[in-house]
């Protein structure tokens, strides 16, 4: 591979949003509602072992009781991920709404609750990773070099 193709590949950069901000471009963008401090660190772990050969937003919500932003955010991502048992604050009043909507990926460990929300969405993950492996398009992704 010449040195001006692998330079077109790694121009991928990830632009994190929090609230109270919005950021709206053509970028793909993700929303990761709830995560614990581990997945957190999974997520920068797993973007660190994969280059981005295009951009893309991932906006960040924690329990920050800003169900505006929450609802924007995740209308505007084309993929989401749920922790449904890291769910505390207000946002849970919503949970079945935002498992209700396309593309949205939820993890828990609670039996029951699996047993309800399945009910409205059959995309259960085991993991982080697992969401990120499975929306992650190719495309984002430089090829390994050999």
């Amino acid at each position: 591979m010449n040195n001006t193709y692998k330079k077109k590949l790694m121009t991928g950069k990830i632009t994190l949003i929090s609230p109270p901000d919005v950021f709206v471009n053509k970028s793909q963008s993700i929303i990761l509602v709830n995560t614990t401090p581990e997945e957190q660190e999974t997520v920068s772990n797993w973007f660190s072992g994969h280059p981005l050969a295009r951009e893309l937003n991932v906006y960040f919500y924690n329990n920050e009781r800003n169900l505006s932003w929450l609802v924007t955010a995740y209308n505007v991502a084309m993929y989401r991920y749920v922790n449904v048992d890291n769910t505390n604050d207000q946002s849970g009043t919503l949970l079945s709404y935002l498992l209700s909507l396309e593309n949205t990926y939820y993890s828990t460990d609670d039996t029951n609750t699996f047993e309800i929300f399945r009910l409205l969405n059959t995309s259960r993950v085991t993991s982080i990773e697992d969401f990120l492996n499975r929306v992650i398009i190719r495309e984002h992704i430089e090829e390994p070099q050999l």
